[in-house]
């Protein structure tokens, strides 16, 4: 016996048909959705390109200040140590040109007086001077009175 032959009527057809079509619709909303989002990331991506080769350019920039403020701080940190090499000698002139003028070099010497406020002004400049007492600022002549 021969096979009937399957031959799909017209409403087979067209229920595949619609189906096709309801799928074609969907896939073709999901591809324009996608092409929406595609846009929308090649900009976020593009805008965070451009930040990013602007805080490079920005980072060069720093790096190079730091380079410059670190050899300036190099700089000023010999030429310190220079002026206190100086200084430590203008003090030893000053101390032999006191001495010269009979002067101790304690006397010569001056301490800055300490903030507290509970000391009198008397105490204040005893501190400041380094001494305990108004007799240790006399000159050692005008302490041996007879």
């Amino acid at each position: 016996m021969s096979e009937p032959n399957n031959i799909p009527d017209q409403d087979d057809i067209l229920a595949t048909n619609e189906r096709l079509s309801a799928e074609n619709t969907r896939l073709t909303a999901e591809l324009t959705t996608a092409n929406e989002n595609l846009a929308v990331q090649t900009k976020a991506a593009s805008d965070a390109t451009a930040r990013a080769d602007g805080l490079a350019s920005r980072v060069s920039t720093l790096e190079t200040a730091t380079k410059v403020a670190g050899e300036e701080l190099t700089r000023l940190k010999a030429e310190n140590g220079n002026l206190t090499a100086r200084m430590a000698d203008f003090d030893k002139a000053v101390a032999a040109e006191v001495r010269k003028l009979g002067l101790s070099p304690k006397a010569a010497s001056h301490k800055e007086a300490p903030a507290t406020t509970d000391m009198t002004p008397t105490q204040r400049v005893l501190a400041a001077k380094g001494v305990g007492s108004v007799a240790e600022l006399k000159p050692q002549s005008q302490t041996k009175t007879s």
